[in-house]
């Protein structure tokens, strides 16, 4: 028995290091998009930080790999028939002992192993390895900033900078009155990318920056080449009759050229800054105008959830406790508000609000930057649900496996019995980090901000419903009524939980 488990822990072992492989591949196959150009996200971040990120995401894979080849659907059972029917040369009693048991946990390796590497929006993984991406390789602060430098009005830009410009410029293609015309304008365009080329010279003679400028897909080469080419184009099209076509195509080019030199700025500008401060006083300089929406005082809301557990518990099981005792067991009433509602509102804050705290420093790190509506991170708040049903059955497994067996604790094998607990705490995670990042309209009435709130809370109550008469299927305690308090109690909770989840974001800075 002893070179059975060997072997599986060495197929183990294996499995967990080409999981681990593929995901550093697919780790790195990953490009943001800036305009319509992919790019390397590690120009974006420090390289510790970006190696740290990896590392992370091949243990989490290697972790769920063996999860799931050890206890959801163990391997074992096929490699020990293999060994045993090696060792006695019966090859066919290992065809006749391949079954349902034995066959499909190899699939399931096998579809883990290949969803890992699969790129494709249909793969679920690629969301989770996004969010981690993500939260390490913040490459949004550069698709912000990219953002940022293509709205820029030249207006706002200082006049030294832009006399400047035209005394560079090898031919006079430019007027003072360019950068107050309209955006749609060929000669917007043009001053708008004098300006950012102007920029990028800054960044040219500083020895720090040579290996952007080297980096073949952020096409420096082709950017001076296209650059100078359309100095003379502009002028020109300035001297010549006015052509329609020729105008548009001019405008085509023009925005192109846009495209490439925010891309490459970006990339300068993120890289460079030593601190979020001193990268967007750049952005401001170029005319950027950045509208922050961070959420403030996060310790309110965070406040406002420990109220909204602890009221949902109260009230979820003292109303249960009476419709128990008023219509299911009036011979078998329950005590009404004693120390077991405290314990379950410690229990229920530990199971909710903390795994919600972490969702705040967590978008904190991942999202410094600008998040609009149309401007949604799927990968982060997957990663967050994670993230929560990670931390809420970890703290569900200490508190209750402590508490009632302390003699007999084996923490892994308790993990994965409380992990039913975890879904609920999983979803608020996810939903909250979605609201974060759609933010509440100040112009909303009172009216609807209650209808919203009310439908908010049974529509989360109803969730809650059905999710505990899943956890609490196979309930086997003493107490014939829990398994009806529990799932009053967390109708309540849920429900309450997702009514208050409801942000307001920064006013802009106007200074």
């Amino acid at each position: 028995m002893a070179s059975e488990q060997f072997i599986f822990f060495g197929v183990q072992l294996l499995g967990a290091l080409a999981v681990s492989f593929f995901a550093y591949q697919s780790f790195q196959k990953r490009r943001i998009q800036l305009g319509s150009e992919p790019t390397l996200p590690e120009y974006f971040i420090r390289r510790s930080t970006y190696w740290l990120g990896i590392a992370s995401y091949c243990t989490l894979m290697a972790a769920l790999f063996g999860l799931l080849t050890w206890r959801w659907l163990p391997l074992e059972p096929l490699v020990t028939l293999i060994v045993n029917n090696f060792r006695s040369q019966g090859l066919l009693n290992l065809l006749n002992g391949l079954d349902g048991n034995t066959l499909i946990p190899l699939v399931a390796a096998g579809l883990f192993l290949f969803l890992v590497d699969w790129e494709s929006k249909l793969n679920p993984l690629l969301n989770l390895r996004d969010g981690i991406h993500d939260a390490f390789a913040i490459p949004t602060k550069a698709v912000e900033v990219y953002n940022a430098l293509i709205a820029a009005r030249l207006s706002a830009v200082d006049d030294s900078l832009k006399a400047q410009i035209g005394k560079r410029l090898l031919v006079a293609s430019i007027d003072s009155g360019d950068f107050e015309k309209s955006s749609t304008t060929v000669e917007y365009k043009w001053a708008h990318n004098c300006l950012l080329f102007e920029q990028i010279q800054s960044y040219v003679i500083q020895q720090s920056f040579r290996r952007l400028f080297a980096e073949p897909s952020l096409q420096w080469g082709e950017i001076c080449i296209s650059f100078n080419a359309m100095s003379e184009k502009v002028v020109i099209w300035k001297e010549a009759e006015p052509h329609y076509t020729k105008t548009l195509k001019l405008i085509k080019e023009l925005d192109h050229l846009t495209g490439l030199l925010c891309r490459l700025l970006a990339a300068l500008v993120v890289f460079g800054s030593a601190s979020e401060n001193e990268l967007w006083a750049t952005v401001k300089q170029l005319g950027g105008n950045v509208h922050e929406t961070r959420l403030q005082h996060a310790y309110k809301y965070i406040l406002i959830f420990m109220a909204a557990t602890t009221l949902g518990v109260i009230l979820g099981r003292e109303i249960s406790v009476a419709l128990h005792n008023a219509f299911l067991f009036p011979d078998q009433p329950l005590a009404h508000f004693d120390y077991t509602t405290l314990r379950w509102v410690a229990y229920a804050i530990l199971m909710y609000v903390l795994p919600i705290t972490f969702t705040f420093i967590l978008r904190r790190f991942a999202f410094r930057h600008q998040q609009v509506q149309a401007d949604l991170n799927y990968g982060f708040y997957l990663a967050m649900m994670i993230m929560g049903f990670m931390v809420s059955t970890t703290a569900s497994t200490l508190i209750l496996e402590l508490t009632y067996y302390k003699d007999n604790f084996n923490f892994l094998a308790s993990f994965i019995d409380h992990m039913r607990w975890g879904i609920l705490p999983a979803l608020i995670c996810g939903f909250v980090a979605y609201r974060m990042d759609t933010p509440v309209d100040e112009s909303e009435t009172l009216s609807k901000l209650i209808l919203t709130a009310i439908l908010r809370f049974f529509v989360w109550g109803l969730i809650a419903v059905i999710i505990m008469l899943y956890a609490t299927d196979d309930l086997t305690l003493q107490e014939t009524n829990l398994r009806f308090t529990l799932v009053g109690t967390a109708f309540f909770v849920l429900g309450f939980l997702g009514a208050s989840v409801r942000f307001k974001t920064a006013k802009p800075d106007t200074k």
